[in-house]
């Protein structure tokens, strides 16, 4: 499944990113990264295998310049509520992002730089083997 690296490309679509947003946590040489959460869950799923699947993901950037990362990450969050279709590699179906809560300050780091979350789900509909 791509779902994580065409929601990478998406959002690296954006124009006057602060720089490239990578796939992975935050790090010395990270300082802006995109990653999936624990908690994923399936919400139903029929007797053929089929499953819709909610996946949690998050969005973080570090920056000292407290309005960057700020409209950043709500630059972000805008793109991704009005998204309604996502190329796939087909092993699933994109069905939707849920948003909540709305971009935040997460915490300033003893270097006086910010870092800002947001936070979403998106969910999927997805065949699985059931193994017959």
């Amino acid at each position: 499944m791509d779902l994580i690296e065409r929601l990478a490309d998406k959002i690296n679509e954006l124009p006057n990113l602060p720089q490239t947003m990578i796939i992975g946590q935050l790090s010395n040489a990270n300082d802006f990264g995109f990653y999936s959460q624990p908690g994923s869950q399936v919400i139903s799923q029929d007797w053929s295998g089929i499953q819709e699947r909610l996946l949690p993901f998050e969005v973080a950037l570090r920056t000292n310049d407290f309005e960057l990362g700020n409209n950043t990450l709500w630059r972000i969050s805008e793109l991704l509520d009005g998204m309604t279709r996502l190329e796939t590699d087909e092993t699933y179906t994109f069905n939707k992002i849920n948003i909540e809560p709305q971009p935040f300050l997460a915490i300033i780091d003893v270097s006086e730089k910010g870092v800002f979350l947001l936070d979403f789900s998106v969910e999927i509909t997805q065949q699985i083997d059931l193994g017959e």
